[in-house]
């Protein structure tokens, strides 16, 4: 890969990226000087204070979802509350099922970019209750009077409705598959495509109509302005949407825009309140006398967005010196415009939590589906923690991110994740000049060579270890044109068996030895590598490490009998799409509380 991690050679094709400044210019569209200033100035932002806050922010964000979740009842033995079924299971006693757990590691990613990146007080809601309240945003304010009408008119209609209901239930209960197979066939064959695409986009605008016929709810009486975590969520979910399609389409009369519009405008405000609030803070603490005499600046603050604030107006030097003549005009404008901080950010926010959020889906399935590697991930949480029942913290407190670097299996547990689903499928570069380069036509493992003087030794002395070398694969070079398009791809290198043994292998283990770390390249190439990396595996090995001390994660059973086929399982759980990231169709989990000796 060093090939291509020349910055002059294979710069960026930058304007394939342009879509992504809607909220400003930031790293990702920015090439040359602009983005040398960019990464110099975002660099220092992902300080050791930030890292700290994270580490503590994710176990608070874990135990909060495990009491808003209710998992600790759930998963008692005595626990006899009804429980949903999924995926045609239902869950025994003393199990959580979580039919998409992705569902649960974006809203940890959310949270963990909202307080440790924005500052923000991100409330954990029930999923549920979160969930429905999201999506009723973006609905026609109606009238008082219109919805008394609605009230009134479902309420007489509902006793009439329900034998329909309740028939068209049974008739669908009953009805033989063979019946029904054909016509479902059919009906996803390409033959019936125009007419797939003709009625969704009818029952897409008639849905729209319905809307003003629905069934009133709590928000319809009580309205209320959307808060910055709900606005978050929605920003989370539509962020691929937005991104695809041009702007004036934010403006149509649809619920879907309305709700993406409202998401958007309330993030980006609150980005630009919040960075007015940090740049005024670090100007009154620089016109102190006090900071001034000791030339330095004191702040107990450390999230991502004001440490990106606070070193853009320190990139010239005058806010640590106390220099405060032309603060503004000098330091912030030469460091970061207000919508480079606001853009900035959002590509933190972007890139960071739906990446990480996959992730960790994975993590937790893949640990789900080789219990020999989770059991000895908790080995290494329970040696850095040791607790019996007597002393047991579910969530332990004394700890800070020192900690972190005590955890290198879970990591490598993270990191072979990452190899094995690397969130970006495809690397661009694009040639700035007329090159050749040499490429290896062969992924066959490397094997070791023993030199005829290494024999020699051996020879005089039995116990000599020869330094192995080896064969090195042949190779043809070519030209690549000026302007060409280059794409990397990670899988590809990923899964080379001339870099990794038995690649489609799941094993943390490789990680804790030496490897290719050209080879190895989930966060990029070269210097423009992602800025996040370590911020993405903090946040994991954080939540990872509190989930399962308290948690056993298990796959469902493949078979009636209740056994689990591990290779069909990976095979169903691997399923993804390409978004903006590699994205997880479908992985189901179970969760089984811990007991504690």
């Amino acid at each position: 890969m060093s090939s291509f991690a020349s910055r002059e050679t294979f710069p960026k094709p930058v304007d394939e990226y342009k879509v992504l400044s809607y909220l400003g210019s930031n790293l990702v569209i920015c090439e040359g000087e602009a983005w040398r200033r960019q990464r110099r100035i975002g660099a220092p932002a992902f300080s050791k204070g930030m890292f700290e806050r994270l580490w503590l922010d994710m176990r608070d964000i874990v135990r909060e979802m495990v009491e808003q979740e209710r998992w600790y009842e759930r998963t008692a033995l005595h626990f006899d509350e009804p429980v949903a079924s999924s995926h045609g299971y239902t869950p025994k006693r003393g199990e959580v099922l979580v039919p998409h757990i992705v569902d649960l590691t974006l809203r940890m990613a959310l949270a963990a970019i909202a307080r440790a990146g924005f500052g923000m007080d991100f409330q954990w809601e029930a999923e549920e209750s979160f969930t429905r309240v999201c999506q009723g945003f973006g609905n026609p304010q109606r009238w008082y009077w219109w919805l008394v009408v609605l009230h009134y008119s479902w309420a007489f209609l509902d006793p009439l409705l329900a034998p329909f209901s309740h028939l068209f239930d049974q008739i669908s209960a009953f009805t033989p598959t063979f019946v029904t197979a054909p016509f479902v066939y059919l009906w996803h064959s390409v033959i019936f495509l125009p007419l797939r695409i003709v009625w969704a986009i009818i029952f897409y605008f008639v849905s729209e109509i319905a809307v003003a016929f629905a069934r009133p709810t709590d928000a319809d009486w009580n309205p209320r302005k959307i808060k910055v975590h709900e606005a978050l969520h929605l920003v989370a979910k539509d962020s691929t949407l937005r991104i695809a399609l041009p702007a004036w389409t934010m403006r149509l009369p649809l619920r879907r825009m309305r709700r993406m519009r409202l998401a958007f405008t309330t993030l980006e405000a609150e980005l630009r309140r919040l960075a007015d609030e940090r740049k005024a803070f670090h100007l009154r603490q620089t016109l102190n006398n006090e900071q001034l005499s000791t030339g330095r600046i004191r702040d107990d603050r450390s999230d991502l967005l004001n440490n990106l604030v606070r070193a853009a107006m320190l990139d010239e030097g005058d806010l640590e010196k106390g220099q405060t003549s032309s603060l503004v005009t000098s330091s912030i404008q030469k460091g970061l415009s207000d919508e480079e901080i606001i853009g900035n950010t959002y590509i933190y926010f972007l890139a960071g939590h739906e990446t990480t959020a996959h992730s960790l889906a994975w993590t937790l399935a893949l640990l789900a589906a080789y219990p020999e590697y989770q059991d000895e991930a908790l080995r290494e949480i329970n040696q850095v923690w040791p607790s019996t029942s007597a002393s047991f913290e579910p969530f332990y407190e004394n700890t800070s991110f020192d900690d972190y670097a005590k955890f290198p299996y879970v990591l490598a547990c993270y990191s072979e994740t990452l190899r094995l689903f690397p969130p970006v499928q495809m690397i661009p570069k694009i040639a700035a000049q007329d090159v050749s380069i040499s490429v290896e036509t062969s992924n066959e493992a490397p094997v070791a060579a023993e030199s005829s003087d290494s024999k020699s030794f051996k020879e005089f002395d039995p116990f000599f270890t020869a330094k192995e070398s080896y064969t090195s694969a042949p190779q043809t070079n070519f030209v690549v044109k000026k302007d060409t398009i280059i794409m990397i791809d990670p899988p590809g290198v990923h899964y080379n068996p001339r870099y990794w043994e038995n690649p489609d292998k799941f094993d943390p283990g490789r990680f804790m030895r030496a490897y290719n770390k050209d080879a190895y390249i989930p966060f990029g190439v070269g210097h423009r590598a992602c800025l996040g990396r370590k911020f993405s595996e903090v946040e994991s090995v954080a939540m990872l490490i509190h989930l399962l001390r308290n948690y056993s994660v298990h796959l469902l059973p493949t078979s009636p009998d209740g056994s689990v086929d591990v290779d069909l399982a990976r095979q169903k759980f691997s399923k993804a799409s390409v978004r903006i990231t590699l994205t997880p169709a479908d992985v189901p989990l179970i969760f089984r509380r811990r007991v504690h000796a």
